[in-house]
């Protein structure tokens, strides 16, 4: 890092130095991290505009609260990125999102002042809430955050957690509620904001603290008058312009104020942890504050592509044109997606099919029933979802769609290793939860024409099935290597350089088939002849295998199953299970490379892939040791 563009922030090596700085050396310090920000996420690529949003917010969190001993909770903790740059990891920034460096988000392992990870939307709260109650335990005295953007209360999980707080009021838990989209409360107009400025100011925290002072002193009747007083006060606040859904709970709400006021920010937090209850606290940022381009288009900044990534959407691009193409021969098609839908490519079927597009927020559990609902009654839906936020549907998959046999199609967008966003984005765990589902088909293309035909068999079959495909795009080897002559639009397994007097043979699925291929050349150029089977279905086990086996060369020696998803309950399990019990008798040596009992985070120059130990040289070292017993 150039600490000479940075004077202020690199000087900074915890919150105890960001208190000692005057007003004005804090703005400035804002400004700093700004220019730091758009810097390094348009080269490494993350969360940009929701993080300029929340620079003021963090800085002030970090002014008014004692961190690591009070615990800041951030939800999803992609805009924690000011977060990291305060608490001593400002000599790594530029490692952010890179092998080895700073993750995306919030991590334990990464610093004491991340008392929890995160990754995915909406469990901030439930967290929280454990950590405050865990601190009442050992009477610490030290206070819970839980910093919270309003799109997480699209996700039922956090009304979960507050309503599970009850009669826990009285915990030192404090709510912050970022609100840079979307409107939560009534309280909108003139008139409510400039009651809610008056709130807010540090005059009237002071008179209200005089008062509640004065009345309470009052001999016999004091407590009583203070606690009149407050619900006179409620009564006309709420006959004036009405309550919000926290007062209701019977929650301490304050706000909503400008959360880009770093001092209105401060006092209003300071406010929360006099207040002796459990409170919420609302404040509005601007998304991509202090960069014009991200605060015009907000969206497009939410999540940036590193410097030099040329890809132009890829997979889910290609999954949107054809959900497009069927959707308009099939009136029966709905898209569903749970708020990502332009991560997943439906943008254009939202804009083309509007009456067929269902965003239900960031609640994939209901997002599956949902689906099992439109289903039972008709339609084909096609839920798009990344396959780490799939993981969230579990019991929906099961109980509402596979139990009824209901024809829903998932498609499972960022199948396989994360090569960004880290472990909480691993697509690694699909194959293994849905193989032991009952009933449920599971395709696996590896190219855009793959992709295509895959779709229309699932939207045919009479029961549920998923579709999964990787991040980025097509790779060109696989295409040229397997489809030579084109796809003949026929769903089977494919073959590559395997043949008479070929000793061993990968089988795999998805991208995988390219370090396959670039294995199995290099084992056959030192002596072990080694051919491919791509398999562009692997549900049912039995069929797909029966596919496999039809290509398979009868002098063949070894087989080996290659996928980058764990190997427990996997693919190639489950495969090696099914010769088993097929043909108990044989010949061949079997082998199974996949990612072993893990969440692979590679080191400092290394791949995500080689951290699973799913890269060519871990295929060929594998391959080499399985034949050597033979």
């Amino acid at each position: 890092m150039d600490a000479s563009k940075h004077p202020i922030l690199s000087s900074i090596s915890s919150p105890e130095d960001l208190k000692a700085l005057t007003p004005e050396q804090t703005d400035d310090l804002a400004a700093e991290i700004r220019s730091l920000l758009v810097e390094t996420v348009t080269r490494n690529g993350g969360h940009l505009a929701s993080n300029l949003g929340a620079v003021e917010l963090t800085l002030a969190l970090h002014r008014v609260f004692d961190c690591p001993a009070d615990k800041l909770v951030f939800d999803v903790g992609h805009q924690s990125y000011v977060h990291k740059l305060v608490t001593g990891r400002y000599g790594r920034f530029g490692t952010l999102r890179q092998p080895g460096g700073l993750s995306g988000f919030t991590n334990r392992d990464e610093s004491e002042y991340d008392p929890f990870g995160a990754g995915h939307s909406s469990t901030s709260v439930s967290a929280a809430l454990g950590i405050a109650e865990a601190e009442r335990l050992r009477g610490t005295g030290n206070y819970t955050v839980a910093v919270v953007g309003d799109g997480a209360f699209t996700g039922g999980m956090i009304h979960e957690a507050i309503n599970n707080l009850g009669d826990r009021r009285n915990l030192r838990l404090i709510i912050v509620i970022n609100e840079n989209e979307m409107s939560i409360s009534k309280n909108i107009g003139r008139f409510a904001m400039a009651i809610s400025r008056i709130r807010s100011t540090p005059r009237y925290f002071r008179t209200k603290d005089r008062t509640r002072s004065f009345l309470s002193r009052i001999p016999l009747i004091g407590r009583g008058l203070v606690r009149a007083t407050v619900r006179v006060k409620k009564f006309l606040k709420n006959a004036l312009y009405g309550s919000n859904y926290f007062e209701d709970l019977g929650l301490y709400y304050m706000g909503p104020v400008d959360g880009n006021d770093r001092a209105r920010v401060e006092e209003i937090l300071r406010e929360a942890k006099r207040c002796g209850e459990c409170a919420v606290v609302h404040v509005k940022t601007v998304k991509g504050k202090g960069y014009p381009p991200a605060e015009q288009t907000p969206q497009a900044f939410h999540s940036v592509r590193a410097a030099g990534d040329s890809s132009t959407g890829g997979f889910s691009a290609e999954f949107g044109r054809v959900i497009c193409d069927l959707a308009a021969k099939d009136p029966s098609v709905c898209g569903i997606t749970a708020a990502m839908s332009a991560g997943t490519g439906l943008s254009a079927f939202e804009r083309e099919f509007p009456d067929r597009f269902f965003d239900v927020g960031i609640a994939e559990e209901h997002a599956a029933t949902f689906c099992a609902g439109l289903a039972s009654d008709g339609l084909r839906p096609v839920f798009a979802v990344y396959s780490s936020f799939l993981q969230r549907s579990y019991d929906s998959l099961v109980h509402d769609i596979a139990l009824q046999r209901l024809p829903v199609v998932l498609a499972v967008d960022r199948a396989g290793l994360s090569r960004t966003d880290g472990a909480t984005h691993h697509g690694i765990f699909d194959v293994s939860f849905l193989s032991g589902i009952p009933g449920i088909a599971i395709f696996t293309p590896a190219t855009y024409a793959a992709l295509r035909k895959t779709l229309c068999r699932a939207l045919g079959l009479p029961g549920p099935s998923a579709v999964r495909y990787p991040g980025g795009s097509e790779e060109p080897g696989i295409v040229a290597r397997f489809y030579p002559g084109g796809d003949d639009g026929v769903i089977r397994q494919r073959a590559y350089s395997v043949g008479a007097g070929t000793r061993c043979v990968i089988v795999c699925h998805g991208r995988m088939a390219q370090t396959a291929a670039e294995a199995a050349e290099e084992l056959t150029a030192s002596g072990l002849d080694t051919g491919v089977i791509l398999c562009e279905f692997i549900r049912p086990y039995d069929e797909a295998l029966a596919g496999v086996l039809e290509l398979v060369p009868s002098d063949c020696e070894s087989i080996i199953f290659l996928e980058e998803e764990i190997r427990s309950g996997g693919f190639g399990m489950n495969m090696a299970d099914a010769f088993a019990r097929l043909f108990p008798g044989h010949p061949y040596a079997i082998g199974i490379v996949a990612s072993d009992g893990c969440f692979p985070v590679p080191a400092e120059g290394q791949s995500v892939f080689e951290a699973a130990g799913v890269d060519r040289a871990s295929v060929v070292a594998a391959t080499l040791e399985l034949n050597k017993e033979i």
